[in-house]
């Protein structure tokens, strides 16, 4: 009999020691299964986190003058039209150096160091000021006149660097040809420029080249700082029968200077610039800045989606219209033929 019990007893407990078990295996099951569970939903919402993220951009602008403002412009309204909503799913970080280059570099080193996502330089030096504060953060140039001698790009079809964007490339020879056909009389041709700006170096390179083999007499003349300009276009203007303006950063925060000085003497000015006719420059053929800023956006955007832009070609914007500034040709007793108003678009000056 005591031996009957002490068997029932070693079953009681074999079977208590089984259901222990069996309960053991079912939570492990239950807790393996939450956990699953919840690595799926921690994945998804990272997935949903991504999409949502908002991204930051820098824009650093060379100097304030009504061209680059509108490149600025135009660069907000191309992300926005490619889904970069400021606001939104964007928040943009504005500088404005004024021509500061010391002041340039700093802005552009703290908005990297802010942690940009992606970075827009309107202007070369901005640009440049950029490219030397990061060789990671994406660069989108929002006007370069020449990004191979700025130092920027390694090829404009394929970068090879942090740094692509829109090329403004000024139809020079268009420029002069027409200038010619406007001023037939002209025979010296002063260029001013920023002695310290690549892309104005180069861009008067290429005038230089022209008006040489139009059998015309180019003479060169630059200034360090806008505190020149005024002297330097009342020097000009009695030694030159007009003046050609490159694509300038410093010329252009300084435009009304030039227009005032120039107007003392009756000087033609021919710009590069589409909106420094209406400020009064003659006639031009001129890029339009806003679509030049909007293409930067569209660059913007698709850098933002993934495109690398080591391999992502720059954007030659090259093709413009002629501008006349009517006002102003009656101003300096200039006529303008026919022929030429009719693929014209007219100009008032701004006052």
């Amino acid at each position: 009999m005591k031996r009957k019990g002490i068997i029932i007893t070693l079953g009681a407990i074999l079977v208590l020691l089984i259901g222990v078990f069996v309960a053991s295996l079912t939570s492990s099951d239950n807790d393996t299964a939450t956990y699953s569970g919840s690595d799926n939903g921690s994945e998804q919402a990272g997935i949903e986190n991504e999409e949502q993220r908002t991204v930051r951009i820098g824009i650093l602008q060379t100097t304030s003058h009504p061209s680059l403002d509108e490149i600025t412009a135009g660069a907000i309204e191309g992300l926005a039209e490619h889904g970069y909503v400021e606001g939104e799913n964007a928040e943009i970080d504005f500088q404005n150096a004024q021509g500061d280059q010391n002041l340039m570099n700093t802005m552009a080193q703290a908005l990297v160091e802010d942690g940009a996502d992606l970075l827009i330089g309107i202007g070369t030096p901005a640009s440049q000021a950029f490219a030397n504060a990061t060789s990671e953060i994406p660069i989108i140039m929002g006007a370069v006149s020449d990004p191979i001698g700025a130092g920027l790009v390694e090829s404009e079809d394929e970068p090879g660097t942090n740094v692509t964007g829109v090329k403004d490339q000024a139809p020079v020879e268009a420029q002069l040809e027409l200038m010619n056909a406007v001023l037939p009389e002209a025979s010296t041709i002063g260029l001013l420029y920023s002695s310290g700006e690549d892309n104005s170096r180069a861009e008067a390179k290429r005038a230089t080249e022209v008006i040489e083999s139009m059998g015309l007499e180019p003479v060169t003349y630059t200034v360090s700082s806008t505190n020149d300009i005024q002297q330097m276009v009342a020097s000009m203007s009695q030694e030159v029968d007009v003046i050609y303006l490159p694509t300038d950063n410093t010329i252009a925060s300084a435009f009304d200077t030039v227009v005032s000085e120039a107007d003392r003497y009756d000087m033609p000015l021919i710009p590069t610039v589409d909106l420094m006719i209406a400020q009064g420059g003659l006639v031009t053929v001129g890029i339009n800045q806003k679509q030049m800023g909007i293409e930067s956006g569209r660059m913007a955007a698709e850098v933002l989606n993934g495109q690398d832009p080591s391999t992502f070609p720059v954007f030659v914007l090259s093709e413009g219209d002629i501008l006349v500034n009517q006002e102003k040709a009656e101003h300096l007793n200039v006529t303008i033929p026919e022929s030429i108003l009719e693929d014209a678009v007219i100009i008032e000056t701004r006052e």
